[in-house]
């Protein structure tokens, strides 16, 4: 009986543990004006645009990890940067991903990397901007990486 018992609360408390990963439903607005805040977490957006007319990677940049004011005669890292200036880390996708466009609309000058599985691209239709939910997770510095998209 105790077995039993035992098996049954276990069966019970890793189904709680699993229903706790589930994603967070985020308002844009609350992503955009500060995407620190959900830094490692996983969060679902919906409404977002996805530009797929354009068949280049995205130009976006994230600043740099590090900062601080440099002390002469000694090496330090760059400080933070705006996207496109010098120092700024270009949006490079890990193997096996790809750089997506995702466009904010209540931000439109929110930028930053998204990268998404190729698979997960090759089955999104190609040729014109779609509307969709977003689910993702990643860091606001080092790009976020989508796991699941449902086109609205």
């Amino acid at each position: 009986m105790k077995k039993i018992t035992l098996f049954v609360l276990s069966i019970v408390a890793l189904a709680s543990a699993a229903m706790a990963q589930g994603a967070m439903t985020v308002n844009p607005v609350d992503f955009t004006s500060n995407p620190s805040r959900f830094n490692g977490k996983t969060i679902s957006i919906a409404g977002v645009k996805l530009d797929l007319s354009a068949a280049a990677a995205p130009t976006g940049a994230v600043s740099p990890a590090g900062g601080g004011a440099a002390i002469p005669g000694l090496a330090s890292a760059p400080g933070p940067a705006t996207p496109g200036a010098p120092g700024a880390i270009r949006c490079n996708p890990p193997r096996g991903f790809k750089s997506l466009e995702v466009d904010f609309t209540n931000d439109p000058k929110f930028a930053k990397c998204f990268f998404i599985s190729e698979a997960q691209y090759n089955a999104l239709p190609k040729g014109h901007a779609l509307t969709a939910q977003l689910t993702f997770k990643g860091d606001d510095r080092l790009g976020y990486t989508i796991t699941m998209f449902k086109l609205q």
